[in-house]
């Protein structure tokens, strides 16, 4: 087992610079995501802070058993003023792993006392969902789409699948957390992005499977 363990680590971390990965203008890289690994989500974190949070959780505490997609995150700003994203100003967050097999495993990161950052294992509070929308019916073009009153965390479900958000993702941004409405548009049969009215954008590929929906108020 820790042989496995020590062989996903490092699978993970070589994936995960290249998972977050943005263009300079700060839209969707269509590379994100790509290659033999998991895709990774940066939720308040930009590069290169998101692969250290991500570090930090695989650290002690990965699971030993197969992980399909990641979270680190959210990050959140602790002022209402704003600030730049990472570690420095948004010490204190957590990184999701979704896994194969079992409920996802939450490890939270937080500012030790001596300086350093401190991991401690969290806990998940959702359910596995099955997609509910119909396949087979997209195209090349874009279509409208909504999310759901708990925005991202409601999940993003066309054409009979799942799609999970990679790279950065703004999650300080409004929209990100609300029912709000916008442009689903496909890069090819298994990517995607998310467009919303008030210029929201995130970076989308398809999950074959039932996905984890936290618990949403």
């Amino acid at each position: 087992m820790a042989r496995a363990l020590v062989v996903t680590l490092i699978a993970l971390l070589t994936l995960v610079a290249t998972a977050c990965s943005f263009t300079a203008s700060g839209s969707p890289d269509a590379s994100a995501g790509e290659g033999p690994g998991i895709p990774i989500a940066c939720l308040g974190l930009q590069q290169p802070d998101c692969t250290r949070a991500f570090d930090f959780a695989t650290g002690g505490h990965a699971p030993d058993d197969d992980v399909i997609y990641a979270e680190v995150g959210p990050f959140g700003c602790p002022n209402e003023a704003g600030c730049p994203n990472t570690l420095a100003f948004r010490p204190s967050g957590q990184v999701v792993f979704e896994r194969s097999n079992g409920e996802p495993v939450v490890i939270s990161i937080a500012p030790a006392d001596d300086g350093t950052v401190a991991t401690s294992p969290g806990e998940f509070f959702g359910v596995a969902v099955p997609p509910s929308s119909t396949a087979g019916q997209l195209g090349a073009e874009p279509i409208p789409y909504s999310l759901g009153h708990c925005g991202l965390m409601s999940g993003v479900d066309v054409d009979g699948s799942w799609w999970d958000a990679v790279g950065f993702v703004d999650i300080d941004h409004g929209d990100a957390i609300n029912a709000v409405s916008g442009m689903f548009a496909p890069i090819d049969a298994n990517h995607a992005s998310f467009t919303t009215d008030d210029g929201f954008s995130v970076y989308l590929v398809r999950r074959f499977g039932n996905k984890h929906l936290p618990m949403c108020m």
